[in-house]
């Protein structure tokens, strides 16, 4: 656990989540982290189905390695036993349950274990917004920005009561643009970042763009400091 900053207040102040998957391919999972979090990737969240338990465990404790050195976290997909071998800040879940299922799963996990949830409706927006067990949200903005907006609306980002959200797509420099002005201001990509030729370079123009936005704004200037002071 990153104890400097309480996870709660990282989660809440990311800006850019990268998903990957182990790389066994290329064989390249370190190094490949420690150019996109150098670019400025805040959480990063490794996702393969299929895997097994120590292979998935491996790429984590790598994931580790370089996050913990940049004081930032890893996101560990949908296995609460993961978690435990882990010691995982934070878990996402990619098929979120009823509250009871979400309440006993979150019952499992570490007593400062952030829980995320992937939505791709309306409903289920609105549903884990109400959730107590969920910490913050994967709103889907893959092909357009529909949702997101429908979360902005919800759930303004500089408002501190706020949950914290993240639109999950593919983005470029103008399609970052247009993700802002639907009230995104917070990302996560996978592709973006996994076929980049140049992680570290691509990382950097859009955590830059993003820090740009949020220093601008005098309400998210309040919202940091309001997340830091929570402490937890």
């Amino acid at each position: 656990m990153n104890v400097l900053i309480g996870v709660g207040a990282q989660v809440k102040l990311a800006r850019l989540m990268l998903t990957t998957d182990t790389r066994s391919v290329r064989g390249d999972l370190g190094p490949f982290l420690e150019a996109a979090v150098a670019g400025g990737v805040d959480l990063v969240q490794i996702r393969e189905p299929g895997l097994d338990h120590e292979t998935e465990l491996a790429a984590l404790r790598t994931a580790w390695d370089v996050a913990a050195r940049h004081r930032h976290l890893v996101v560990v997909t949908d296995s609460d036993r993961l978690a435990t071998d882990f010691g995982a800040d934070v878990v996402q879940l990619s098929n979120p349950g009823d509250s009871a299922e979400l309440a006993d799963f979150k019952a499992r996990l570490g007593r400062f274990t952030r829980l995320g949830a992937e939505v791709a409706t309306g409903a289920e927006l609105q549903r884990l917004l109400d959730e107590p067990a969920i910490d913050y949200l994967l709103v889907d903005a893959a092909d357009d920005f529909a949702l997101a907006e429908q979360a902005a609306a919800a759930a303004p980002v500089a408002e501190v009561a706020s949950k914290p959200w993240f639109a999950v797509g593919e983005y470029d420099a103008a399609r970052l643009e247009q993700a802002i002005a639907a009230g995104v201001r917070r990302i996560a990509v996978s592709r973006t970042l996994t076929e980049a030729d140049d992680p570290r370079t691509a990382a950097r123009e859009l955590s830059q763009r993003l820090r740009e936005f949020w220093s601008a704004d005098p309400d998210l200037t309040r919202l940091t400091f309001a997340a830091l002071a929570e402490q937890a």
